[in-house]
């Protein structure tokens, strides 16, 4: 079996892969990203992100917490901007891009732009949490595609929009998720006056997913009325 070192000690690949296994699993749903439920379910470590990334990553967790505490009490400027003795989002997104915590800091500088009216910075944001989580990823790649509507380039909002809409009908929460994102990019395309495209996408949502939702309603209301058009 092949083998890697770590502070000079020669560990075997599948013994690293069964701690990162553990540590996963144990931790799962230990990260809170921000208020109204949404978690974080951080990926599964790699051996290479165990043995070598692993030191990153707690720093980078260690430096985020207190930027989270601020978000939770709605003081959104202090957690974006930090303080005296803890760094914000921004400062953590930029420091540890590409660690689990970095993700985490672009993506509610991307809430906290975005709330702002600041659409450019929070796309910029929201394209570098690519979350590898099935809900939060989708969540992270529907204001993608919102936030490029919001700037005026909707058949790239629509793209954006209708690629977490598949994201999302793959997840364990497709029926609360996917109905959502396929109703967004249905209308940026009737927006669009792609009708042939809204028309299928809203198909896929009254015949594949459930008929409680509200977007499940709004779907059907919506097909029905493309149809009549059509007639």
């Amino acid at each position: 079996m092949s083998t890697q070192k770590n502070d000079n000690t020669t560990i075997g690949v599948q013994e690293v892969y069964g701690k990162a296994e553990s540590f996963f699993e144990k931790n799962r749903k230990a990260f809170l990203i921000g208020g109204g439920g949404i978690v974080a379910i951080l990926a599964g470590f790699l051996a290479y992100q165990f043995l070598i990334k692993g030191p990153k990553e707690k720093e980078a967790n260690n430096a985020i917490w207190k930027a989270i505490q601020m978000q939770e009490i709605d003081s959104s400027a202090a957690a974006l901007n930090g303080g005296p003795d803890y760094s914000g989002f921004e400062e953590v997104a930029q420091k540890y891009d590409g660690t689990k915590a970095g993700k985490v800091a672009h993506y509610w500088c991307g809430i906290n732009y975005r709330d702002m009216g600041e659409y450019e910075k929070a796309l910029e944001h929201f394209k570098k949490a690519d979350f590898d989580d099935e809900a939060v990823g989708v969540i992270a790649l529907g204001n993608v595609g919102d936030m490029y509507v919001q700037l005026g380039n909707i058949e790239e909002g629509a793209s954006w929009l209708e690629k977490a809409a598949k994201r999302a009908g793959a997840s364990d929460s497709r029926n609360f998720t996917a109905p959502q994102y396929i109703l967004k990019a249905a209308k940026a395309y009737i927006e669009l006056g792609k009708e042939d495209k809204a028309k299928s996408l809203l198909q896929d949502a009254v015949e594949n997913y459930d008929n409680r939702s509200q977007e499940w309603g709004e779907a059907t209301r919506l097909l029905a009325m493309l149809k009549a058009r059509q007639a």
